[in-house]
């Protein structure tokens, strides 16, 4: 959804609501790298702005030094999780952006890198981390410690798994005899969880894909990275500058639109997405992963009151 994404966070009059000049460039924050796709459209729309490209994961901050090279002060690229972004933007000197942009989930490169554990295509190591390198548990660690009721918890909360409690049943019985360690593992605890004839076996998605999607979302606390971000994304946001979300789990997209809602009740921002943007049957056709994208755009309207501020 690149160009329904664009068209949102740098309309086409923005130059009139923020009038540019040599000396006074808009900034807009990428807080999901990745690939590097809207980054790369963000300069490419407006040839006057810079962009500050955040990652928690290494590789794409690698990618995006390299792209910072083809646009010379125009790209700054940060090895952090968008969590932080009140720090970040703190360490760059960098007071109000003119918009700011998720792309959430897994980028293409996290997915075709099995050594990652992010999927199930191949047999690897089980471990979900962005960044592997600042500590924390791996997926394995997760499975391997917490209590069958723990497991089942995360399974529906980050899921909706409606097979929670017999794959948490499954993965306790069999770690029991051996440590699950692999990606292998998982989905065989999955499989085995389902009940006999189950119509899911054969469905268009895996079975196990919402197993690796939740702890995934737990091992790197998303949901809470989302929240403390879009808190400090409304105040850092110049009038009339947008925030922009793409969002692929439900879980993600209630607090979206839960926080969008908010934003607009205390006259801070206007929704400009009444009801989520979602793609084309062309677009899903081109990348199947697609399919349940749904996208969600704010335009700050007003100032932002800190319950902390004002205690």
């Amino acid at each position: 959804m690149l160009a329904e994404a664009m068209a949102l966070l740098v309309p086409a009059d923005a130059e009139r609501l923020v009038p540019v000049t040599p000396q006074v460039h808009p900034v807009y924050v990428d807080c999901t790298f990745g690939g590097g796709g809207y980054a790369r459209a963000i300069l490419e729309r407006a040839p006057n702005a810079r962009v500050l490209a955040l990652d928690a994961d290494r590789s794409a901050w690698e990618r995006a030094q390299e792209m910072a090279a083809q646009y010379p002060g125009r790209l700054v690229a940060a090895y952090e999780n968008f969590a932080n972004l009140d720090a970040i933007l703190d360490s760059a000197n960098v007071d109000e952006v003119d918009g700011i942009v998720y792309d959430l989930g897994l980028s293409s490169p996290q997915l075709a890198d099995a050594e990652r554990g992010f999927g199930f295509s191949e047999d690897a190591p089980l471990d979900m981390r962005f960044d592997p390198s600042g500590g924390g548990p791996s997926a394995a660690d997760l499975l391997n410690s917490l209590s069958e009721i723990e497991i089942a918890n995360l399974l529906f909360r980050y899921a909706d798994e409606r097979n929670s409690r017999r794959i948490a049943r499954q993965i306790v019985r069999r770690r029991e005899r051996s440590p699950l360690k692999r990606t292998g593992d998982l989905v065989a605890a999955v499989l085995s969880a389902l009940p006999a004839g189950g119509g899911r076996r054969h469905a268009p998605t895996h079975p196990a894909t919402r197993a690796f999607q939740a702890l995934r979302i737990a091992v790197n606390d998303e949901l809470a990275a989302l929240e403390r971000s879009l808190a400090a994304a409304v105040r850092r946001t110049k009038q009339c500058g947008r925030v922009v979300v793409v969002s692929f789990h439900s879980g993600e997209d209630r607090l979206v639109k839960r926080t969008f809602l908010a934003w607009r009740a205390s006259g801070i921002a206007n929704i400009l997405t009444p009801k989520p943007l979602q793609p084309e049957r062309s677009e899903i056709a081109a990348n199947p992963r697609s399919r349940s994208a749904k996208l969600r755009a704010a335009e700050k309207i007003g100032d932002v009151s800190l319950p902390q501020e004002a205690a």
